[in-house]
């Protein structure tokens, strides 16, 4: 009976020496939202991710037919936790983990009783040297672009913004990548039949406090249906963004522009990678998107960013009734009494239009309460 404990302790000793030279660290926050809707076409359903930040393909549209509709939405589930390992190696490399979940787009859960919701995977990647693998930003996305906004994201519509399982290579301020390739289509959705991942190249410079992102992007759009004599199709796809950040005493100027083929990449997918022709030719959708957010302190407490963004799609034909233009603008204020405490609110505009000319607006007021740790 009591060697069970020897036993145990044997097998742990292992554990424990790793331990000894592994830091171990974890992070994230809780964000609590309150928001305000007003949709000008026709009703958001509970159901939809529009309901707790900004996704511009969620905005209802119409031909005028639709009656204008409010909606009230209270939620914590953008509050994340992240965990983080650094092990020094013996023979002098370092290995680092790192894993990230948030509560947001996932189907269970309900208002009803409980707002119990299930958590997604944000992050999960090793890095060792030079070399990253797992997932995470898409090397094709420069984060620090991105404006501060009491939206999740804000800039939604002209952002490039996606995550994805990678291989990556960084020297210096030069970094190239495999990704994870998907292709969306109109009327079908995402095929995931892609034969070679996505290619992505970046370079990363800085001038002063001033800091500039170039990025180029390859990829195969695909659709295939797996039958003899059916549908099997690709065309490639290229993009460019270029993005950064302009500093301005204290105060700051953050742009992007994307363009090419890189539907998915861009609006958090609002517009269609490609499309089939009226011969069953797969087509890519070219789409042109960007942002600029100019962010004033008042004091060393008090801030406010106001921002603009639009995604343009140009299909190969006209009337696919996907979306061919968004747009957004907003203005905040943030107040943060102490450091990593933020109270915020923010005032939006956004428009949706398909182009089969249906169309409709969003006006939100948005509050929220945010502490990391």
């Amino acid at each position: 009976m009591r060697k069970t404990p020897l036993i145990l302790m044997a097998a742990a000793l292992p554990m424990a020496v790793n331990a000894a030279n592994t830091e171990f660290s974890y992070g994230g926050y809780i964000k609590f939202d309150a928001m305000y809707s007003q949709y000008s076409d026709g009703d958001m359903t509970a159901a939809s991710g529009g309901r707790d930040f900004y996704i511009p393909s969620t905005i209802p549209t119409s031909n005028n037919t639709a009656e204008e509709t409010s909606s009230v939405d209270f939620n914590a589930r953008s509050s994340r936790f992240n965990f983080k390992t650094d092990t020094s190696l013996d023979n002098g490399q370092n290995i680092s983990t790192f894993v990230e979940m948030d509560f947001l787009l996932t189907g269970d859960g309900n208002e009803v009783v409980s707002n119990s919701y299930n958590p997604r995977l944000r992050h999960a990647f090793i890095k060792t040297g030079n070399l990253l693998v797992g997932q995470t930003w898409s090397t094709f996305m420069n984060v620090d672009a991105l404006p501060e906004t009491v939206d999740f994201l804000g800039v939604s519509d002209g952002t490039v913004f996606a995550r994805q399982s990678q291989v990556r290579y960084t020297n210096g301020g030069l970094q190239v990548a495999l990704e994870n390739p998907e292709t969306t289509v109109v009327g079908v959705g995402a095929t995931d039949d892609s034969g070679i991942p996505d290619i992505v190249a970046r370079y990363n410079f800085k001038a002063g406090k001033n800091a500039f992102t170039v990025a180029a992007i390859g990829r195969q759009l695909a659709i295939q249906d797996g039958v003899k004599g059916g549908v099997d199709e690709s065309t490639m796809g290229f993009g460019i963004n270029v993005s950064g950040k302009i500093a301005l005493g204290q105060d700051d100027l953050k742009f992007s522009y994307t363009t090419g083929q890189v539907a998915r990449y861009v609006g958090l997918a609002s517009a269609a990678d490609a499309m089939r022709d009226a011969d069953g030719d797969l087509q890519a959708t070219d789409v042109s998107a960007a942002f600029i957010g100019y962010r004033h302190f008042w004091n060393d407490q008090l801030r406010s960013t106001i921002a603009y963004s639009m995604l343009d799609a140009d299909y190969d034909s006209d009337n696919v009734a996907d979306t061919t233009e968004a747009s957004s603008v907003r203005l905040n204020l943030m107040y943060s009494p102490v450091a990593k405490l933020t109270y915020g609110v923010e005032l939006s505009k956004a428009t949706h239009k398909l182009d089969n000319d249906a169309e409709g607006d969003l006006t939100r007021l948005h509050f929220t309460t945010k502490y990391a740790f």
